[in-house]
């Protein structure tokens, strides 16, 4: 799934999607869709990342966010996946959840790397490139719990794992998110 340039270029935002291993739903429950929001805010509070657009799909997740010079987009993210990954296997863990945990185990390609596989290897970015494609990705992004094969909520601003209700009605969204309309002007 990767779809990465070496050029990567920390003045310019980019539009992420990653999903969960063989598209499952890994994250339906709110408690696994919790790792991934506080996994988003630490890279913020860390200052690896600006936010500025965020879902949380049952198998997938897609973010708009600007890395630091210093820290490549590909780093980032491969941080961000390890890091969740250890936190929704021990999730499963604590709970003893031997389905899922088996599930995750079976989906390992090398396990003389792993003992679980959360994610799908690499991600799909795409560098936002003019603030139609930004507007664009953004409406995508929040509309995509409406989608007929999903039908999370009937209103984007009610499903509360995106960044929807912040842009839609002004309230805060879980985790702070940089006003991408700034951007926009």
């Amino acid at each position: 799934m990767t779809n990465w340039h070496s050029n990567f270029d920390p003045s310019h935002l980019y539009f992420i999607t990653t999903t969960a291993v063989q598209r499952a739903c890994i994250f339906e429950r709110d408690v696994i869709k919790r790792i991934l929001v506080d996994g988003l805010y630490h890279l913020q509070s860390v200052d690896k990342t600006e936010l500025f657009a965020f879902v949380i799909m049952p198998n997938h997740i897609h973010v708009i966010f600007r890395c630091h010079e210093t820290d490549p987009l590909k780093d980032v993210l491969r941080d961000f996946k390890a890091n969740t990954a250890r936190l929704i296997v021990r999730h499963y863990q604590a709970e003893r959840n031997q389905k899922a945990l088996q599930f995750l185990t079976s989906s390992v390609t090398r396990p003389e790397k792993q003992d679980f596989k959360v994610w799908e290897d690499g991600y799909n970015a795409k560098d936002v490139f003019s603030k139609d494609f930004l507007a664009q990705k953004m409406e995508y992004i929040h509309n995509n719990p409406l989608q007929p094969h999903w039908q999370l909520v009937e209103h984007a601003e009610d499903y509360i794992w995106s960044s929807a209700r912040f842009y839609l009605t002004g309230e805060p969204a879980l985790i702070p998110i940089n006003d991408a309309r700034e951007l926009l002007i």
